[in-house]
């Protein structure tokens, strides 16, 4: 996909931080002097991910730099803190909707640790079982929900696959399955191609208004295609190369992917830390 193309997606998306000054967001200056998250307050997190996301993504489209790609870094991290905290809240404050939780899953296997990585597919079958209990769809099984289990038990040796199996009752898309597949394949221009038909199908998503159908319905999922690069970060893990991948906008993430500098900023990470404290999550 062209750049240009792809441009116009995220100007749409984040248009608010296309002069966005940190100093003139009070708010946001109160949450970056605190970061820290209980049950009283892990919902002024939750409101405040998408404009952490959209000030560091944003100049990062533009010009890429470690800096904002480590902002990306922690504005997933934020949101796996809020959905950990939530499934742990007995009270549950406000509704943690599952239509985030499969890119943040897919997110967290690319960015997290082992720790993170389980924490978060506890918090998911969670998830789940709370929407069936209140008759609620699925969503997303024969694409990015089945994706983020399918690479979890990768990663895992499929240590909880009997826990996950029940509830995705599809199977992939062809284009998922293929990726799924291919992905560790020799045949570069293969794997080239399909990679590319996977953000022509995401972007194409990206552009359909409807809450419930659609993987990606806000913008963080929109212009961040985790579903992609959690394949690429797979490949790149397994030793294989990632350097052919020439498409304008898959491209631009793949140095940051080989680099593997996925550690959050000091202050998410002592957030992050000190909510394993508080839970008792070791």
């Amino acid at each position: 996909m062209k750049k240009k193309v792809f441009d116009r997606l995220v100007e749409r998306e984040l248009k608010l931080f296309k002069n966005y000054v940190l100093d003139d967001d009070e708010f946001m200056i109160e949450f970056l002097s605190n970061m820290s998250i209980d049950f009283d307050n892990y919902i002024t997190h939750d409101t405040i991910i998408g404009d952490y996301f959209g000030m560091h993504f944003y100049p990062f489209w533009h010009n890429p730099n470690q800096e904002d790609f480590t902002g990306i870094i922690d504005s997933y991290m934020l949101e796996y803190m809020v959905c950990t905290m939530y499934v742990h809240d007995p009270e549950k404050k406000f509704r943690y909707m599952l239509v985030g939780a499969s890119s943040l899953f897919l997110a967290i296997l690319i960015f997290g640790d082992d720790r993170e990585r389980d924490t978060m597919f506890y918090s998911i079958v969670n998830l789940i079982k709370e929407y069936i209990t209140m008759e609620y769809s699925i969503n997303y099984q024969s694409t990015t929900l089945q994706e983020a289990f399918l690479l979890y038990d990768i990663q895992t040796n499929s240590k909880n696959h009997d826990q996950w199996t029940p509830y995705i009752t599809v199977s992939l898309t062809p284009l998922y399955q293929d990726c799924m597949d291919s992905i560790l394949s020799d045949d570069e221009e293969r794997v080239n191609t399909l990679l590319s038909d996977m953000l022509d199908y995401h972007f194409k998503q990206s552009n359909v208004d409807n809450f419930v159908r659609n993987e990606f319905t806000f913008p963080s999922q929109k212009v961040f295609p985790t579903e992609i690069l959690a394949l690429i970060h797979y490949r790149h893990t397994q030793g294989k190369s990632i350097d052919f991948i020439d498409d304008e906008v898959l491209s631009v993430f793949v140095p940051y992917i080989k680099a593997g500098n996925f550690r959050p900023s000091p202050a998410v990470e002592k957030a992050r830390n000190d909510m394993y404290g508080l839970l008792g999550i070791r």
